[in-house]
């Protein structure tokens, strides 16, 4: 049978149909003429840049949205830095009284009939706080200034540098450590934070279990019946606070009706303790930075990577977990033990000019849970200055083989010995857990004090580029360092815990 072909009214080639039944095959086809024909029409392409635009590609022009997606955190995610009171400093250098307790008191203050017994007058301390001194500079050519842009470059950049600044500042109310540089201990860039200025009998250890009711009213106890204080805020990691309301999950006994159906679910933002109310706010960001950023390159003038060796040593008052941390009625195991396992370090040198690129993993295996980890450093002979300090990264055993290298010490660089410096690791922060800070947050207990707060500084001029800078000086005071409870080794939620609340 002669071949057939289906066509449509018209002489237009273009308009032919594409199909042509083959009768030798028993199946249709497009015909090679017909696809010649279409492979050369005019498309629109999906190139975009001028190599790539040809043809009707060369007729399309972009189409950008105007809005920048912003992919990181922003103002909404600060707790601590938008809660904390502010307090004007003109001085460089403050000082403040502490006044610890009355006097005596007891049978001392008993007497007989006739006598004035012994003396008794007030404990008072002075204390000092020196302004440190944050800036973050920004520079914008001016060809880019006069350009037709979807967003202001400076308002953009602007923008960036008040979030770094406040980021920073937020940290450095939990973890800041003026301890850590090459010069005199205690004259180092950073303020001191909380986990440095708290009373050292107020800190909780719970060894890789996690938050609960009964921890929280621990901690509002020992503000009461240590700092004579009243618990108000507690600050933590979000995943800490999502593994609170897990726990109160199990006794939800009402699904709630909405518009849009039924609601399950709920959120715990307040605890009632035994000692006031205590309001909890979860942080994207508070720990952020104790987990090492493996991707991040090192800015000029860093220091280089730094060499490490690692030895157990015996004996050195190791708190090695030997068993699982498990939780719940089907024992899910959230902190994996670490005795006679492979546990991998990295150390970051880091400068003022920024911090080195990791050091090779180096790993060590504790026998006994009394065991110490002695880390050997060595600074690169080359390195264009000494660092600071250098941060101690341990890789978690909760991820599994790949999980995150999490801060678990860090040494200033005074400590340097030549080229070298020694650090102990005794499982003193156990990898992959974090901290939970339970204060009396009020302008009496806690401030920041402010020498200049969040100001914009425009540089001079030297190229065809305008610069400005952002800069804060300040420091964080803490009047009442028993008013503040610090509970370390705290485990995140990981989404297979169960729990029963009856």
């Amino acid at each position: 049978m002669a071949e057939k072909t289906l066509k449509v009214k018209g002489k237009d080639d273009l308009n032919k149909s594409l199909f042509t039944k083959n009768e030798d095959v028993n199946k249709n086809i497009y015909g090679a003429d017909q696809m010649d024909v279409i492979g050369k029409s005019m498309s629109a392409g999906y190139g975009i840049s001028p190599e790539t635009q040809h043809d009707g590609g060369a007729l399309r022009p972009e189409s950008l949205d105007r809005d920048i997606k912003q992919e990181t955190w922003s103002t909404q995610d600060f707790t601590i830095f938008n809660d904390i009171a502010r307090q004007p400093s003109r001085s460089t250098v403050e000082k403040y009284i502490v006044y610890y307790d009355h006097g005596k008191v007891g049978h001392e203050r008993f007497q007989p009939e006739v006598g004035i017994g012994n003396q008794t007058q007030p404990s008072l301390d002075q204390k000092t706080v020196n302004m440190k001194y944050l800036a973050a500079t920004s520079q914008t050519s001016m060809v880019l200034q006069h350009s037709n842009v979807v967003a202001d470059p400076i308002a953009v950049q602007e923008m960036g540098a008040i979030n770094v600044l406040a980021k920073t500042i937020e940290w450095a109310i939990f973890y800041g450590d003026a301890d850590l540089t090459r010069q005199e201990a205690g004259q180092g860039l950073q303020f001191d934070g909380l986990s440095k200025l708290i009373d050292k009998g107020n800190v909780i250890d719970v060894r890789g279990k996690g938050i609960s009711p009964s921890l929280l009213n621990k901690a509002a106890v020992m503000i009461g019946k240590r700092g004579f204080g009243t618990a108000t805020d507690a600050y933590m990691p979000i995943g800490i606070q999502a593994d609170f309301v897990n726990k109160y999950l199990g006794a939800q006994r009402v699904v709630l009706p909405t518009q849009d159906g039924m609601q399950a679910g709920m959120n715990v933002d307040s605890f009632l303790s035994t000692r006031g109310r205590i309001r909890l706010n979860g942080s994207t960001i508070m720990d952020l930075d104790n987990v090492l950023d493996e991707s991040k390159r090192p800015s000029q003038g860093a220091p280089l990577a730094p060499s490490v060796e690692a030895e157990v040593v015996l004996d050195q008052g190791g708190q090695f977990l030997a068993e699982d941390v498990v939780e719940g009625d089907n024992k899910h195991v959230v902190v994996p033990a670490e005795v006679g396992k492979d546990l991998k370090y990295r150390v970051v040198a880091v400068g003022h000019n920024g911090d080195s690129m990791p050091s090779d993993v180096i790993s060590a295996k504790p026998a006994n849970a009394t065991d110490g980890i002695k880390l050997t450093i060595t600074l690169d002979a080359l390195s264009s200055e000494a660092p600071e300090y250098f941060a101690i990264y341990r890789q978690s055993l909760i991820d599994d083989e790949n999980g995150d290298f999490y801060l678990v010490g860090r040494v200033a660089g005074n400590k340097l010995n030549g080229n070298q410096v020694e650090f102990v690791d005794t499982d003193d922060t156990i990898a992959g857990t974090a901290d939970i800070f339970v204060l009396q947050n009020d302008a009496q207990v806690l401030n920041l004090f402010e020498f200049l707060p969040m100001t914009k500084l425009p540089l001079a001029v030297v190229t065809n580029a305008t610069s400005f800078s952002v800069l804060w000086e300040g420091s964080l005071r803490l009047s009442f360092p028993k008013r503040v409870v610090r509970i370390k080794n705290v485990h995140y939620a990981t989404g297979d815990d169960e729990f029963k609340f009856c």
